[in-house]
């Protein structure tokens, strides 16, 4: 199966799945590597160089021969719709993805050069799926893991990426080092909201208020959590999330909320977001990381940072 690469902004994770005789699929292995920040934004790879490098020794570690790999963008980058198109011809419904397209895109679609793809979800129903990427966002990240040794064969949506990784979850937030995305899944496509706030704000606040620097506040935050320094930057955090959820739940029913990202181990951060939302926050283990080469221990604690990963190297099996 292809590899699934997770290229965050602070961190890359490379993961490696295998299809079994019975058909269920099981997580082989992951290599994860930090990479300096800056190096890689949402809609472009700051610095190729590096972080191919780092891809390349992640590639190393693996022990595998596979050189596939799927990648995923962010909402920032990549947004998808399920429409309802009167009957057309082929060249009819490409132009009408295109005008829809314009419509829903997060960025202009006219003036930033824009994928756009439609595929039959229903015919009888004519419900079309639309996808769009930013074309700069989709060739970085491809031209970046091909320096690396590695052949891009698909590029998935966060937001698909999360909902595989989590079917029984109304919304997913993704908690990260900058920014945050609440993922929730309508009729209609994923609606994604970027949230600001992350790991990072806390890490901020705890140095801020103890008057140590960011490396010793990132390393007591890992210890021992916020421990009272950082709570109004996580509780921050946590009033944005439960004002975008409450502004989805005029549409959408969410009861049930999975956390995932590095940030999602905040101590305190799913209680808070209980408090305010109503609905069971909580921090699962994804079955995509059990019944493979790790003990459930390890895939416990290490599933906010792989889920991602090992969702995008099953993406051949959806």
């Amino acid at each position: 199966m292809p590899l699934g690469i997770d290229l965050g902004s602070t961190r890359v994770r490379v993961a490696a799945c295998e299809r079994r005789r019975d058909r269920t699929v099981a997580l082989i292995v992951v290599a994860v590597r930090d990479v300096p920040e800056g190096c890689i934004e949402p809609d472009r790879i700051a610095d190729v160089d590096v972080v191919a490098a780092i891809l390349d020794d992640a590639r190393r570690e693996l022990g595998v021969r596979e050189r596939r790999c799927v990648l995923s963008l962010p909402s920032q980058s990549a947004a998808l719709r399920i429409l309802q198109f009167p009957r057309m011809n082929e060249y009819e419904r490409r132009r009408a993805a295109r005008f829809e397209a314009e419509r829903f895109s997060p960025w202009d679609a006219k003036e930033i050069a824009t994928l756009v793809r439609a595929h039959w979800v229903n015919r009888h129903e004519r419900l079309v799926a639309v996808g769009v990427a930013r074309s700069d966002a989709v060739h970085a990240r491809v031209a970046c893991v091909k320096r690396a040794g590695y052949r891009a064969v698909a590029v998935d949506h966060d937001a698909c990426a999360v909902k595989r990784a989590f079917p029984f979850a109304d919304a997913v937030l993704d908690v990260g080092w900058k920014r945050s995305t609440l993922h929730a899944f309508s009729p209609g496509g994923p609606i994604s909201r970027v949230l600001p706030g992350g790991g990072a704000d806390v890490t901020r606040a705890i140095a801020s208020s103890l008057s140590i620097d960011v490396a010793a506040a990132e390393r007591r935050k890992r210890i021992l959590g916020t421990a009272g320094a950082g709570d109004s930057a996580r509780d921050r955090l946590a009033a944005s999330v439960g004002e975008a959820v409450a502004a989805l739940r005029e549409r959408l029913t969410i009861r049930r909320i999975a956390m995932t990202g590095n940030g999602a181990r905040l101590a305190g951060l799913a209680e808070s977001l209980e408090t305010l939302t109503g609905a069971m926050v909580d921090v699962p283990v994804s079955d995509l990381l059990r019944g493979g080469q790790y003990p459930d221990d390890v895939s416990r604690a290490a599933a906010p940072d792989w889920t991602l990963a090992a969702s995008l190297a099953t993406w051949a099996s959806r």
